[in-house]
């Protein structure tokens, strides 16, 4: 194989190219370092992203597509092979053309003046070390970046100018600064929302007249003459007020165009509705509340478009239309008829996931290892306005197993069962129950947050349940119910907030996880049946999705906070023996992810994702809940380890060391921590058709923030330090960082869209614990070992883990 990627790397595909032809193998962009560029990198990238050819990329790192393509093109190449090779694999090469490379280079130079640089000069070298083949260099010199000297806004309307000389001062076309040319579209922008706003409903930023720039007046300056047109529209400069407001629901073109009238016909809050039918499929009173539009008032591009948002954010309306058209009587007012087509009132949906783990009974200490395939199905249906209020309800089932397919004696055929069941209804506007209103009077909440919350945010009621049981280990039910709010504060970011919140555990162990539950203790107390009340509050998330930049970058954001029992604890204080079962759970949990990713081109990007999480109880003498602990391990998580099958820390079970002291990772399926800490890197690249590839590499752990007499090495330290306990072997205790484990690995991803299909081959490549020559577990256990003795020593295709998932994996 090795020499067939040499030969492949290194065939000459120049032998398929005619006379005069050249191949184009690389170019690269040489940006003079004076004068001082700023961003210098970004202008970098952009001006690469101006050329007008591209050389080409290869197969797998190593092979070039352009020889699967000229090696394939042959007359008698007519087979299905050679045209999936020439078609799908290959790509046509990238021949050099100096015509190209030329107005590449004017538009490097173009671009350079556009951001103030007006002595740009740009041009092309052509690299011609190797025998038909071109490596170009772009070599751009920016010269001097002229400044702003002054800034003259002018309009001939007084009124419109008179506005102008007022939004001047908000301008970030300002004396001093750079001149940047993209500044001035941003600003005809900006000025012309603000123009709309002050009621000047037909302002277009077509009006603007030519940027001016006279740069004779002073060495390195310019001064700007920003105009507004004479109006050519008598509408152009005319200020309107807004006048009558029609609202046609279940809105029908046919209709509509027969002139039928509407047997449904109310007024509310001045707003007039129609219905095709007597009675309204839509409450008008909860219309009126998303419609921003007042009657009287002075026209407003920001009223309008919050209409159309609140309006469509409904989720019951297919299409919203707004029109407006100038009054014929009153030539400064502007009626509104707003058309809603109806989407379908009920959906049904379904998800499915498929997972791949290995996974072992512990029936026994030499119980052999049994591949598991686990499939879950979720349906789930919608009903978008099941009182008549725009209310959505959503209720959703969940049914999952993991059966090993070959079982016999000691494997039972159903290893896990998932069972689950959730009701959530969403009101489309905010319900305060006093808190907010509360907070606002006391100075918490700004007047501008709080009205944002009754604009934007929704109330949601939930109810849950679950079933999990896990052969040999345990089995538990949730219900739980829920009181809180969703609140999208702006097209990218949402706020996730629980107030009101009660959750009832029951746990029931088997006999073969009770005696791992007697030999540490505490183990067994983060798993009992237990109450989770919250009166106040319970949680609080917070998302950011992030937009790519001109360099596509995009950089997201998730960060979670829930605090459980904070009353139960406060109440505590001054009633003695509140719970003296501690069945009322106390604990404080945050959790932040952040997401990386950089889109090379529209298939071949790099993602990476780091977690940071932590837990702890209230009392010193009690655990965080078992199911509100971290853990490590999965398909989308540390890859080459099952699911709770890492950690925590240095510590390795002693079930999973076999007779022969070899180490079998399978086994250790309910380790779990209190801190948790995740950097994954994956590099996603395309093979061929909708067949991905991806590159990728995990390091993370989990730790106990508390000493664990009965797991050694699991606490969370900043310095290693040697345990020697009377009574117990010496042990020596690593750092967090000596623990981190690694894996790596190789995925296949088939987009079909709709959806990904995921199949990652990972293997452990360094320990969280020192490994001796053999694979053991390194003794003794109270030396400080060398960094070698961590990292995987020889590679065996049996350490390859599969995983199998649905999606990306972040």
């Amino acid at each position: 194989m090795v020499l067939l990627a040499l030969s492949l790397t290194a065939c000459n595909v120049t032998k398929y190219l005619g006379d005069g032809e050249e191949l184009l193998t690389g170019q690269r962009i040489e940006l003079a370092k004076r004068p001082k560029v700023a961003n210098r990198s970004d202008v970098v990238y952009e001006l690469s992203t101006l050329t007008k050819q591209q050389p080409n990329g290869n197969f797998l790192f190593l092979f070039p597509r352009e020889h699967f393509y000229l090696a394939n093109s042959k007359a008698r190449d007519t087979t299905r092979i050679d045209r999936f090779l020439r078609n799908t694999i290959g790509q046509p090469p990238a021949l050099y053309s100096d015509s190209l490379s030329r107005r590449s280079a004017a538009l490097m130079a173009d671009f350079m003046r556009y951001r103030g640089y007006f002595n740009a000069t740009a041009y092309h070298e052509a690299d011609r070390r190797k025998d038909q083949k071109v490596s170009l260099i772009y070599h751009v010199e920016p010269g001097q970046r002229y400044l702003i000297d002054s800034v003259d806004y002018s309009s001939p309307a007084p009124a419109i100018d008179s506005l102008l000389q007022v939004l001047k001062a908000g301008s970030t076309l300002q004396p001093g600064t750079p001149l940047d040319l993209t500044a001035f579209d941003a600003e005809k922008a900006r000025l012309n929302v603000a123009l709309r706003n002050e009621g000047y409903a037909y302002f277009s930023s077509t009006y603007f007249d030519k940027l001016e720039i006279d740069t004779s007046q002073r060495q390195g300056y310019a001064n700007i003459y920003l105009t507004i047109l004479p109006p050519q529209d008598e509408q152009a400069y005319q200020k309107y007020t807004v006048g009558r407001i029609t609202v046609l629901t279940d809105y029908s073109p046919a209709r509509d165009a027969s002139g039928e009238a509407y047997p449904g016909d109310t007024l509310v809050e001045g707003i007039r509705f129609l219905s095709p039918s007597a009675s309204f499929r839509m409450r008008p009173d909860i219309l009126a509340d998303n419609i921003f539009l007042e009657t009287d008032s002075l026209y407003s591009r920001e009223a309008y478009e919050k209409t159309n948002l609140a309006l469509s954010g409904l989720g019951i309306y297919r299409f919203v239309r707004i029109n407006q058209l100038v009054d014929p009587l009153r030539p400064g007012v502007l009626n509104y008829q707003i058309q809603l087509s109806a989407d379908k009132r009920m959906a049904l949906g379904v998800d499915l996931d498929v997972n791949y783990t290995n996974r072992s009974q512990l029936a026994d200490v030499n119980t052999q290892v049994n591949n598991l395939i686990g499939v879950s199905v979720s349906p789930n249906f919608r009903n978008r306005n099941v009182f008549g209020g725009a209310e959505l309800l959503t209720i959703g089932l969940r049914a999952g197993v993991e059966i090993n397919p070959s079982p016999d004696s000691s494997a039972l055929f159903f290893n896990t069962i998932d069972l689950a069941a959730e009701a959530t209804l969403n009101l489309p506007r905010f319900k305060d129950f006093g808190l907010y209103g509360l907070g606002r009077k006391l100075g918490v909440f700004s007047p501008t947050f709080y009205r944002q919350l009754q604009e934007r945010a929704s109330t949601r009621y939930s109810l849950a349940y679950e079933y999990l049981f896990i052969r040999t280990f345990y089995a538990y039910t949730i219900a739980n119910a829920r009181l809180g709010y969703d609140f999208r504060r702006s097209p990218t970011s949402l706020y996730r907030i629980n107030h009101a919140a009660l959750d009832v555990l029951n746990f029931s162990v088997e006999r073969q996880f009770q005696e791992i539950l007697n030999t540490n203790r505490r183990l067994q107390l983060s798993i009992s049946d237990q109450y989770f009340v919250s009166l106040l509050f319970r949680s609080i998330e917070y998302s950011h999705i992030g937009r790519a930049d001109p360099r596509g970058r995009s950089l997201s954001f998730n960060a979670q906070f829930e605090l459980t029992g904070a009353e139960v604890f406060l109440a505590d204080q001054f009633i003695d023996n509140l719970d003296p079962d501690n069945r009322l759970a106390q604990y404080a949990l945050g959790v932040v992810d952040t997401r990386f990713k950089k889109q090379f081109s529209p298939l071949r990007s790099f993602a990476s994702r780091f977690v940071f999480g932590i837990a702890r109880p209230f009392s010193k003498d009690e655990e965080v809940p078992y199911v509100k602990q971290f853990f490590a391990g999965g398909a989308n998580s540390m890859r080459a380890w099952a699911p709770q099958g890492l950690g925590p820390g240095g510590y390795l079970d002693p079930l999973s060391i076999s007779d022969g002291g070899n180490i079998n990772n399978n086994l250790r399926l309910y380790q779990t921590g209190d801190l948790q800490l995740e950097l994954n890197f994956e590099y996603r690249f395309n093979l061929f058709s909708f067949v991905r590839g991806a590159l990728f590499t995990d390091i993370g752990n989990v730790w106990r923030l508390r000493e664990d007499p009965d797991r050694p090495g699991s606490q969370f330290l900043f310095r290693g330090r040697l345990l020697d306990d009377e009574g117990a072997e010496p042990f020596y205790h690593q750092p967090f960082y000596r623990q981190l484990a690694v894996d790596g690995g190789f995925g296949i991803r088939i987009d079909l869209s709709y959806f990904v299909f995921r199949l990652d081959l990972a293997m452990p490549l360094r320990y969280n614990y020192p490994r001796a020559t053999d694979g053991s577990r390194a003794r003794p256990f109270s030396i400080d070992y060398p960094e070698s003795a961590y990292w995987l020593r020889k590679f065996e295709f049996g350490q390859l883990r599969p995983q199998i998932g649905l999606g990306y994996p972040f």
